[in-house]
């Protein structure tokens, strides 16, 4: 019997790192205005969702990159 975890992980994988690579530069894209609007939206939600959470930590994230290249935006 062939267990169907074992063909189905390094697929999985595959798939979650092409998905994580597109996300990255999507915010690598993003203009520096739309980045500072962003970041505020997210500084002045009071109850935001789990999509929303998920969201304003990719933006802190792409923050921060900008920051170590001398961006200071957010």
């Amino acid at each position: 019997m062939r267990n169907p975890l074992k063909f189905s992980s390094p697929l999985l994988l595959l798939t979650v790192l092409v998905v994580l690579t597109a996300c990255e530069s999507k915010w690598e894209k993003m203009p520096d205005d739309d980045l500072v609007n962003k970041s505020s939206e997210c500084l002045n939600i009071s109850d935001p969702g789990a999509a929303m959470i998920q969201v304003c930590k990719n933006i802190k994230r792409e923050c921060e990159r900008r920051r170590k290249i001398g961006v200071y935006l957010c």
